[in-house]
């Protein structure tokens, strides 16, 4: 009888420790996530923009009070998939991606990043300077980089930018195959990536954002005598930060709460730049391109 009481007493004991341990836990961490992961656009990081991320995601960690991480994508696609398979909670997407990511992964805008209040930026068509092409009508027979079949401002806008100027006399697919209208077309895989094959010569010209080519060219690695721009599209929505809309809602609320009140000037580069609240209806234009050319899979 006493061994019987003994070894109840080492249950109770044992299970009463483990509902500690739980409670502790969920205290800790009541939104059951071990962390919390931020997923980025394909581009290119310098030491700076990885340190400044790196000390973004801590201060987020503190303020939401789960260990923040962040990653950059291989491609746009590697990014929404990593929010619908739960990889990632929080992503920096591109609005055609952003678009995506809404049907595939519950994604849900939160903000962008703003200048003096102003959001967005345009889709450049650019060659280099001594190129000898002035319009879309010249890029005929010439070799050309789009971004990444997701990119909006690096592929989405700019065909639908050609085909218009072309009266549409190809259809989408068609303009992304050799010997249609351009000589050879190619996916660079990233903005600054498109933007060097030009400088480099490997390329006629490409689809770039202005966001991309004035960072190029504040960091030293393209001159502005050396490239011209021959086409700007239409304001393009900001690229946004978007959260999985079934987290729970005191967790989205902290973060949105942190992104919209984060001001570190040299994070943003600027003293005048900061993320603003944005609304999911901004990016209407960007769902009329994607059910224009049938760009679903």
């Amino acid at each position: 009888m006493r061994k019987k009481l003994a070894v109840l007493l080492m249950c109770v004991m044992a299970v009463a420790s483990l509902a500690g341990c739980s409670e502790s836990n969920a205290a800790e961490n009541p939104y059951g996530l071990e962390e919390f992961v931020m997923v980025l656009i394909p581009g290119e990081d310098s030491e700076k923009d990885v340190q400044l991320r790196d000390e973004m995601a801590q201060h987020m960690s503190e303020a939401i009070g789960i260990p923040v991480t962040t990653y950059r994508a291989t491609d746009y696609n590697a990014a929404v998939e990593a929010m619908r398979t739960g990889q990632a909670q929080l992503a920096l997407l591109g609005p055609f991606a952003y678009v995506t990511a809404v049907e595939r992964a519950g994604a849900e805008c939160i903000c962008v990043t703003a200048t003096d209040g102003a959001t967005g930026y345009y889709s450049y068509i650019v060659t280099r300077a001594d190129s000898g092409i002035e319009s879309i009508e010249d890029l005929e027979g010439k070799t050309f980089a789009f971004v990444d079949p997701s990119s909006t401002s690096g592929n989405v806008v700019p065909s639908n930018e050609i085909l218009n100027a072309i009266d549409n006399r190809i259809s989408f697919d068609e303009l992304h195959a050799d010997g249609m209208f351009f000589k050879s077309a190619t996916f660079a895989g990233s903005h600054p990536s498109a933007l060097q094959a030009v400088i480099q010569g490997n390329v006629d010209a490409a689809a770039v954002s202005s966001n991309t080519l004035q960072n190029q060219i504040d960091e030293g690695l393209v001159s502005e005598d050396e490239i011209k721009v021959i086409h700007q599209s239409p304001l393009i929505p900001g690229s946004p930060l978007a959260i999985q809309k079934d987290l729970p809602q005191e967790l989205k609320d902290k973060v949105t709460e942190f992104l919209l009140n984060y001001d570190d000037e040299e994070y943003f580069g600027a003293p005048n730049k900061n993320y603003v609240a944005i609304e999911d209806s901004e990016y209407d234009y960007i769902r009329e391109l994607q059910q224009k050319y049938n760009l679903t899979d």
